[in-house]
């Protein structure tokens, strides 16, 4: 229940800076072209609002329904009927210019575009980056069941994915989320993977799209429990085990599984201790367990030499405006994935109880600032769809008057608006539905 109430209050405060600053920018847009501004509402307030005040010409205000914002401009909606006690024409928005009022209406996809940069500028210049260089990861990958059946295998070098060279091993899985062909080495040997729809499919598939690949580690000794074999047989912390009544070298994964068999067996087991190589005859248990935990490959940036990059305000400022690009076009390309039925990505649309899952349990400010940039940009890229009620609606509208060279029919824009609100009332309940059918049935 805690961690509940954690993930709700997170995805609340998220959702609440993200609809503000998208309101703040038709605001600030409106008021830079003197356009009177009528109602500035965080969340929706059908029938009540639990707080308002009039400021000047504005009432300012929060709903109770937290699914959005507006900002209610003068004139947008032609429901005025010319009365003149409401403003002049010249505050209204349709007596502006067509850049002026693409400008107005642009101004909520701006500001959360510039919220995005804001966000990863704040966040490299404070915590910087620690990534691990791919040519680091000298033992290669260590992957999932899901990994195997998309081809890749423990100890594949990936070499580049979509043409495009990897630098940062973080970066794997979301390329080959979007890729389709991944070149790796394996034992020597130079090999192309196709993700053809099928094995996309496979990722998309299920309740969560996070791919499991991480660096392939040596087994090294982290922690020894008490009346452990290993403490039996005299175990220390930090020794490599490298082998197991065998001459092979074991990594990580494959201990478990080589310990399994020799369960009620004794053997040799051969380890590496500062440097010293030892072997010590081992009777295992009939549960073929050693008693043991194994370093992670954070554990161990000694192997691994991580790059640890700090930045000043003016390289996160470049940096925070590459990150926000990066999101955006991976967002995109896994947006195009939507459309083809055969890959399955549709599962993997949600609705606000998919995006409180991702939050962690614990509040972790890094990782709430960094995933409020993400649904930032994501929020401008789904507002620039030419739906009629968002703001790309409305956008494209402005754009063909530019290009007919005079102004369209107000109700024949009214009437649009209202189908389109009325698709995506439709669209968003269908996806609140899902969302509940993935989390009790599928």
């Amino acid at each position: 229940m805690t961690s509940f109430f954690i993930k709700s209050i997170q995805l609340l405060f998220s959702i609440s800076i993200l609809i503000f600053f998208h309101e703040l920018g038709h605001f600030f847009l409106a008021k830079l072209f003197k356009v009177r501004v009528e109602r500035f509402f965080l969340f929706f307030d059908p029938w009540f609002s639990l707080f308002k005040k009039k400021i000047g010409d504005t009432i300012y205000g929060i709903g109770w329904l937290p699914f959005g914002g507006y900002v209610k401009i003068s004139g947008m909606v032609n429901n005025e009927k010319k009365d003149k006690l409401i403003t002049e024409n010249t505050c209204k928005f349709y007596s502006q210019t067509s850049i002026r009022r693409l400008l107005i209406i642009s101004g909520g996809i701006i500001f959360n575009a510039i919220l995005s940069i804001l966000i990863f500028t704040f966040l490299l210049f404070k915590y910087g980056e620690i990534n691990i260089p791919i040519e680091n990861a000298k033992y290669g990958i260590e992957t999932d069941a899901l990994g195997k059946e998309i081809g890749l295998k423990n100890g594949d070098v990936i070499l580049s994915i979509n043409g495009k060279k990897i630098k940062y091993f973080n970066e794997i899985p979301q390329e080959i989320f979007i890729g389709n062909i991944i070149i790796v080495n394996r034992m020597g040997k130079i090999m192309k993977l196709y993700l053809n729809n099928s094995k996309k499919s496979l990722i998309f598939d299920r309740k969560y799209t996070t791919l499991p690949i991480k660096p392939r580690i040596p087994s090294v000794i982290s922690y020894i429990f008490k009346n452990s074999i290993a403490e039996k047989y005299k175990l220390k912390i930090d020794d490599e085990i490298l082998s197991v009544d065998t001459g092979e070298i074991l990594f990580y994964d494959q201990i478990k599984e080589a310990l399994f068999r020799q369960r009620n067996e004794t053997f040799l087991i051969s380890i590496n201790r500062d440097g010293d190589f030892m072997q010590k005859k081992i009777h295992m248990n009939s549960k073929g367990i050693l008693g043991v935990c194994l370093k992670t490959f954070m554990d161990l940036d000694d192997i691994f030499f991580f790059e640890r990059k700090h930045y000043s305000i003016f390289d996160s400022i470049y940096h925070g405006f590459m990150k926000t690009w990066y999101v955006l076009k991976n967002q995109i390309l896994f947006f195009k994935n939507v459309f083809h039925i055969e890959t399955k990505a549709y599962k993997q649309v949600g609705s606000f109880f998919s995006i409180a899952k991702e939050f962690p349990s614990k509040w972790n400010w890094e990782i709430f600032w960094n995933f409020t940039a993400t649904l930032s940009i994501w929020l401008a890229f789904i507002n620039l769809f030419p739906i009629p009620s968002l703001d790309g609606g409305y956008i494209f509208f402005i754009i063909i008057e530019m290009l007919i060279g005079k102004k369209l029919n107000e109700k024949f824009i009214e009437r649009c608006t209202i189908l389109g609100f009325l698709l995506v009332s439709f669209m968003m309940l269908s996806i609140i539905i899902w969302d509940i059918f993935k989390v009790f049935i599928y």
